[in-house]
């Protein structure tokens, strides 16, 4: 529907209003990236947000940083090989747990030396330096 209505300078100008619900479209709609996200906020949005940064002790912009960050781990965990493999979730994530404490009983195991050496392995492989340029960074640091 479309209303006329003054602006700012005095100027006629029609605004096309659009309920809420045509703005709160679901996930499978086409989301418009230039359209600011905070058009589409209500307002038990930000009671909810101002609820969980105040509970949380963040500022909001912290607390939707985080939310995000968040989301987007929880969607890696999702469509990692394990869950592809292991379709029952609780399963997988008994899994990732025992496996998590495996791990931890192995590196308990290990001497400070031996633990070093495995970092260092690790490092190199990482990174594709060789021992001896590895080497000659840490003494040059030193």
């Amino acid at each position: 529907m479309e209303n006329s209505e003054l602006d700012s300078r005095g100027n006629e100008s029609v605004v096309k209003r659009v309920s809420i619900s045509k703005l709160s479209r679901s996930s499978n709609d086409m989301d418009d990236a230039t359209r600011p996200v905070w058009l589409e906020a209500t307002e038990s949005f930000y009671k909810k947000l101002n609820r969980i940064a105040k509970e949380c002790q963040l500022s909001r912009y912290e607390a939707l940083s985080k939310g995000l960050d968040a989301l987007f781990r929880e969607m890696q965990v999702r469509r990692s090989a394990l869950n592809r493999n292991i379709k029952s979730p609780s399963q997988s994530e008994v899994f990732r747990r025992t496996m998590g404490q495996v791990s931890r009983n192995y590196w308990a195991t290990l001497s400070p030396e031996e633990k070093r050496e495995r970092a260092k392995k690790s490092a190199q492989a990482r990174w594709g330096r060789h021992s001896d340029q590895l080497l000659r960074t840490t003494t040059i640091r030193s």
